[in-house]
């Protein structure tokens, strides 16, 4: 959770400067997807059905995005 949170400021950091963000916003979204997923699918999380957990941590991971590119100042 940590890796993917510090992934997220850095990407918004680098936004911010104008500098190539994609290299941390693609790690950003697959480790929003990898621990949106553990949290609803483990045991000691939600416990859904692993279908619904990956789909709705896509879902998330796109909504996270998107809010990233609406927020990103223009360059």
């Amino acid at each position: 959770t940590l890796a993917a949170i510090t992934l997220w400021v850095i990407t918004v950091a680098l936004a911010n400067y104008n500098r190539f963000f994609w290299i941390t916003l693609i790690p950003a979204i697959f480790m929003t997807m990898v621990v949106i997923t553990y949290i609803l699918v483990a045991p000691e999380g939600f416990q859904l059905p692993l279908a619904s957990g990956v789909w709705i941590a896509a879902i998330v991971s796109v909504l996270a995005s998107g809010w990233f590119f609406y927020k990103k100042k223009p360059v």
